[in-house]
């Protein structure tokens, strides 16, 4: 019988096991930041004594987000991943959640459908290399900028994450940037270091301001030269797709945005030129 626990910091060798297993990425400052925010949210399924398989969530109250679900190959087909679906879904219906989206790699999402969720979008994904650019004209991210960060986020993103917003500033203010049109904030880009690439999200403009996004991300390129860029994309903004691609980005493979429960509240995908993570929005 598939048993669940509460994953803890203990766990983190058994994180790094599935992460570099499947190649997402992921470093121990992720484990990190996964156990702060949800630590009472993340499982991992075990069968007399041994640890199979790991699931994540985050909660930002009406919309909560579920991610990371990975088992080991020799227990894949054997409903270790649907177990912890339904063992992450219930546990945020428990606290509330009215939805519950994820990102589904195309071999997971038949399971998906199964078991409730709904289709909403593609949500692409772009690598590239960081050239160097003239200086661009955004202001690198200044502390003070938090709260109208967090209130442009919360109009586009729909959920309040301003503690998210705010950790990953404390750890990379340098690749932290604002777009101003006089002193109204209409844009802003984050990024973080990953194991092997810079992974840039979330990436925001106001419509009508894609130039300006265009600078957020010569900003972020400027700091980090000849290094590898990742960024996800949904689908609908053809601009941003527009941008990565005049700059030299390639696709790699899609995932799709799915919802479960209540899928009427939806993030303006038209102002989300990059995506915070497949596992937190």
């Amino acid at each position: 019988m598939t048993g669940f626990r509460v994953m803890k910091k203990s766990d983190l060798g058994f994180f790094m096991q599935l992460m570099d297993m499947v190649g997402w990425g992921m470093t121990p400052g992720d484990y990190d930041r996964i156990l702060r925010f949800s630590p009472e949210g993340c499982f991992i399924a075990s069968q007399d004594g041994r640890d199979l398989g790991m699931v994540a969530t985050v909660n930002y109250g009406d919309i909560s987000w579920i991610g990371n679900l990975v088992v080991l190959p020799e227990t894949r087909g054997k409903g270790i991943g649907a177990d912890l679906m339904k063992h992450a879904m219930d546990y945020l219906v428990s606290t509330g959640a009215k939805a519950i989206r994820l990102d589904g790699v195309p071999l997971a999402v038949p399971l998906y459908r199964r078991l409730g969720f709904k289709d909403e979008y593609w949500s692409l994904r772009y690598t590239g290399v960081a050239q160097k650019h003239a200086e661009p004209t955004s202001r690198p991210m200044q502390r003070k900028d938090l709260d109208k960060v967090a209130e442009l986020d919360l109009k586009v993103f729909k959920a309040p994450r301003r503690d998210i917003l705010e950790y990953f500033y404390g750890l990379y203010s340098e690749l932290c940037y604002t777009a101003w049109s006089g002193d109204q904030l209409i844009g802003f880009i984050m990024a973080k270091k990953g194991k092997d690439n810079v992974k840039i999200g979330p990436w925001i403009a106001e419509p009508g301001y894609g130039a300006e996004a265009v600078q957020l991300l010569y900003s972020v390129m400027n700091q980090r030269v000849g290094e590898k860029l990742w960024v996800g994309v949904p689908e609908a903004n053809k601009a941003s797709v527009d941008i990565l691609e005049r700059n030299g980005f390639a696709a790699l493979p899609s995932s799709l945005r799915m919802c479960y429960g209540d899928s009427s509240v939806v993030e303006k995908v038209e102002s989300v030129y990059g995506l915070g993570g497949p596992d937190k929005g």
